[in-house]
């Protein structure tokens, strides 16, 4: 039997040395091509396409500090931009960046992971986000592509991020009356598909007209124009609570609309100073803000709350009740039920629905409008009729009405809320005043009468 013929050994040997040679060039290759990167990320030239890609992302004029380079990995002590509407100020400081150079075969410069220390950021509202990403542009995120110019076939003009990081991030905004900052951050930003996905932990929010709330958390979703928080949680104190979440446009529509829950908030630091001492109590709630950041006249909040715990003590109007009706139940006492709706624009507060209750001493029910520091208000106040017992003509002139176990009056309350004015003590007086007249009025007439008889009698027994 013929035996099966082999393949010449030279061809396996030359086989070999093939493969080792492809290796070789292919290992030669690779440190060649790493060598020449190398050299152009140390290069003013990179250096240059780095700010130029930051600078046309952020659309404003800024440059790196000198970039510094390990490996695949680079580092600059700062970035700086300045005066581009939106941004007035920007400032990076302590960049490092990973580059991933499998990536450039794909014609992109990526980045896995992007650090950065510092952020400082100011804003300018007046001037929307429009310019920094043009309709039908990029994704809102971090990538950047084109350019006038091509550098060398072998540099690609792309940069993509993966994933970013900001240890203390920083914004302030300036527009007047509505100054705000939020400091101290830290900042997660994430492209994932179309949208930019951030995601902040930490820092203090503080905005003119409102109290500084701690960040527990906060996620946002950036898909241009549209700005959406999908989840938020901010601190008073370690009970306060406030969640939002909603959306906002950062195009030429920056309309804005929110939804925010609210609990175990004290009112006390947000009444006027003379009502601080006399209530007490936790805002439970929620509200809905609406509105545009280009609007004159600001947002619009509009709810309902009620409270807990709360307490009255000491308020003029009750010391006065308490005064009348001799009855010391009404100068301090617990609301069983204190509950409101309001609608709160940056000019103008107006309350309705108002209920407040202690069961079985008063209750109130109306509503009020707070316009540049003046209160006016109207109100129905019931009372227990025994507490109207030391009150002449109270019930008659005064309290006309009687349901639901008590005697009802309106009240008007008006004035600065430093010093408000109310219509009660006047009308209690009044009614007083006019039983005591006819009281006396009927005593003189008797008393007259009977000196009269008394006379005549007298008269008759004189006569001869």
């Amino acid at each position: 039997m013929p035996s099966e013929s082999k393949p010449p050994l030279r061809w396996s040997r030359v086989a070999l040395w093939a493969g080792v040679a492809v290796a070789a060039l292919g290992v030669v290759g690779y440190f060649g091509f790493s060598i020449v990167l190398n050299r152009y990320l140390h290069s003013d030239s990179f250096r240059a396409l780095l700010g130029e890609k930051t600078s046309a992302f952020l659309t404003s004029e800024g440059e790196y500090l000198p970039i510094h380079c390990n490996g695949f990995s680079f580092y600059s002590d700062g970035y700086t931009a300045r005066s581009a509407a939106p941004i007035k100020e920007l400032r990076a400081d302590q960049i490092r960046a990973d580059f991933e150079p499998a990536a450039l075969f794909q014609g992109a410069w990526q980045v896995g992971n992007l650090q950065i220390q510092r952020v400082k950021l100011v804003l300018d509202p007046a001037h929307p986000f429009a310019a920094a990403a043009p309709h039908g542009s990029r994704t809102p995120g971090l990538q950047q592509s084109g350019s006038p110019q091509r550098r060398s076939w072998w540099i690609p003009e792309r940069f993509e991020i993966k994933r970013a990081r900001i240890e203390e991030a920083q914004f302030e905004w300036s527009p007047p009356g509505r100054e705000g900052s939020l400091q101290g951050m830290r900042l997660l930003l994430e492209p994932t598909g179309r949208d930019l996905v951030a995601t902040g932990y930490g820092g203090r929010l503080q905005q003119a007209g409102w109290p500084v709330l701690k960040v527990d958390h906060v996620k946002l979703r950036c898909r241009y124009p549209e700005l959406f928080l999908t989840d938020s949680l901010f601190q008073l104190g370690d009970s306060e609570e406030i969640t939002v979440s909603g959306q906002a446009g950062l195009g030429e529509d920056r309309g804005v609309d929110l939804q925010m829950k609210f609990s175990g908030i004290a009112v006390a630091p947000y009444l006027p100073e003379d009502w601080r001492a006399g209530v007490k109590g936790n805002a439970n709630g929620e509200a809905r803000v609406t509105g545009s950041l280009d609007a004159a006249d600001g947002l619009q909040a509009e709810g309902s709350l009620n409270l807990t715990g709360a307490q009255l003590e000491a308020l003029p109007i009750l010391e006065k009740i308490s005064a009348f009706t001799r009855t010391r139940e009404f100068r301090r006492f617990a609301l069983q039920k204190a509950e409101a709706h309001f609608v709160r624009s940056q000019a103008r507060l107006s309350v309705t629905q108002l209920v407040a209750e202690s069961e079985g001493l008063i209750r109130m029910e109306g509503g009020f409008t707070v316009e540049r520091g003046i209160l006016q208000g109207t109100f129905q106040l019931g009372v227990t009729p025994g507490s109207l017992h030391w009150l002449p003509g109270s019930r008659a002139q005064v309290f006309t009405q009687e349901h639901d176990g008590y005697v009802w009056t309106v009240l008007q309350i008006s004035g600065p809320l430093d010093h408000l004015n109310e219509d009660l003590s006047a009308r209690l007086m009044a009614a007083a005043g006019a039983e005591i007249l006819q009281g006396v009025q009927g005593t003189l007439e008797g008393g007259v009468k009977g000196t009269l008889e008394k006379a005549k009698g007298l008269f008759d027994l004189l006569k001869p």
